[in-house]
């Protein structure tokens, strides 16, 4: 049984070339993206392979998208190929107003989950563990906000939250709210879903772009956290993009409370799509870590997730593309060897 379970999207990333407006650019290129198929992949490089439940359009996107998956050792038991075309996101220059991201293409294909087809089965102990000589526990349970955009998205996360609950697993999940892709008249719906989800959460993801999402007021990040805390998830953690991290939990938490922030990295930047995504691989593979062998039981936990995740961020930003820039852990490894 893999350590962690992600769910979520798949999509196609179109990065422009140089312009300073959508208007301007001349041409893209096409990257696999989707946040929870970027944690997937970060998390298989950052040696803590996920299984990942997802879903790929039957077009030349979709074929394009299972031959990326399959060659960064991601399991196919749980990607699903099913009718309609790939949703396409196309990424706005760095500097521009407005949303980051232009959603094209069926939603209904890419965040249309069912319910009903749920693979609770990935989230069922077994004793692999003990077979190996570590102690058996549930795998964590990743999950992304932007499939609550969709009907059948939230019945799904709500089927898949439950299954949690009743293994035993740990649930993180990421706010990553996307105004673009709420249908009109839904907004209250997503949000409701959104803020259902911080609260059967264990440890919840959150920028100050995502405070809309969960119903909060304040871009103060240590506000954020503590409104965060205050909906029911034992540990928050706000990305602060350049600025780094800060991680607050409650005595429920497993590393008892606690407060810490690490300032993140200072490095050259060439491309900031899915910083956020590698962040989260890179601070969820020591949460994992820390769970399988039964070491989580202090603040250095926390310390040492912001630390790999901000390490795992810098090193993304150094190329174009979000999923294909985030590094193996002997990189991440040895540029906090060099930094630290």
């Amino acid at each position: 049984m893999a350590d962690v379970f992600v769910a979520g999207e798949t999509l196609v990333d179109f990065v422009p070339d140089a312009g300073e407006t959508l208007r301007e650019v001349d041409g893209y290129s096409h990257r696999p993206g989707g946040a929870p198929a970027n944690v997937a992949v970060g998390l298989a490089r950052l040696d803590t392979p996920p299984a990942f439940w997802t879903r790929l359009g039957d077009d030349a996107f979709g074929d394009f998208l299972a031959e990326t998956l399959a060659a960064e050792g991601i399991p196919e038991t749980h990607v699903e190929r099913v009718d309609g075309k790939t949703t396409l996101a196309v990424v706005s220059p760095p500097g521009t107003d407005g949303p980051r991201f232009g959603f094209y293409g069926s939603r209904h294909a890419t965040f249309g989950f069912d319910p009903e087809g749920v693979p609770t089965e990935a989230l069922t102990s077994t004793d692999a563990a003990e077979s190996a000589g570590r102690p058996s526990a549930p795998p964590w349970l990743y999950l992304g906000g932007v499939a609550l955009t969709h009907p059948r998205g939230r019945a799904a996360t709500r089927e898949l939250l439950s299954a949690a609950t009743a293994a035993g697993s740990p649930v993180a999940f990421d706010v990553n709210y996307r105004s673009d892709l709420v249908p009109d008249g839904d907004a209250e719906a997503v949000s409701t879903a959104v803020r259902e989800a911080v609260a059967a959460s264990d440890v919840a993801f959150c920028s100050d772009e995502d405070v809309a999402a969960a119903g909060l007021s304040t871009n103060e990040c240590a506000e954020l956290a503590r409104d965060l805390l205050g909906l029911g998830p034992h540990t928050a953690v706000v990305t602060l993009g350049s600025e780094g991290a800060l991680a607050v939990s409650t005595d429920a938490a497993p590393w008892g409370a606690a407060t810490v922030r690490h300032g993140g990295f200072s490095v050259d930047a060439v491309d900031a799509t899915g910083a956020g995504d590698a962040f989260t691989a890179g601070a969820i593979s020591r949460f994992a870590a820390a769970s399988r062998d039964d070491s989580g039981d202090d603040a250095s936990v926390l310390r040492d997730a912001l630390a790999f995740g901000n390490a795992t961020a810098a090193l993304s930003v150094g190329s174009v593309g979000g999923m294909g820039s985030i590094p193996s852990k002997e990189e991440v490894a040895a540029f906090l060897a060099e930094r630290e």
